[in-house]
């Protein structure tokens, strides 16, 4: 049986070594606490700087929107004057299919009157004389 300064021996040299370990264990996860530290502050950073990126590129998008909006407007307007002409004008065309029907009914009128006309004349030319 190992004596008591053996065993005493024993458990110092088991407790040194037990130090050792858990201060290289302590140290391991030390360093990878920091590196997982160091990673997740440039996550942050890139994560920051990409967000900082797309706020810029909405607002330009954003104002593009506006513009197209203010141009799809102004077309509006002018298309809306443009249908207010088209009413317009086909009202005119309206008024003078209108008159161009009462002036074909007056024309029809007047070829019958003259078609009567040419007929008396005719009628008036055979009664008369003929020369010698």
């Amino acid at each position: 049986m190992p004596t008591q300064e053996e065993r005493l021996d024993t458990v110092e040299f088991d407790l040194r070594q037990f130090k050792t370990e858990t201060v290289r264990a302590y140290q391991d996860m030390a360093l990878e606490i920091t590196v997982i530290k160091g990673l997740a502050e440039d996550s942050i950073r890139r994560l920051s700087t990409l967000s900082d990126t797309m706020e810029k590129r909405f607002d330009g998008v954003d104002r593009r929107f506006e513009r197209v909006d203010t141009r799809l407007d102004t077309m509006d307007t002018r298309l809306d004057r443009v249908d207010t002409r088209l009413d317009t004008m086909d009202t005119h065309l309206g008024t003078m299919d209108t008159h161009l029907g009462t002036m074909d009914t007056h024309l029809g009128t007047m070829d019958t009157r003259l078609d009567r006309v040419e007929d008396m004349l005719a009628q008036i030319l055979e009664r008369l004389p003929e020369k010698p």
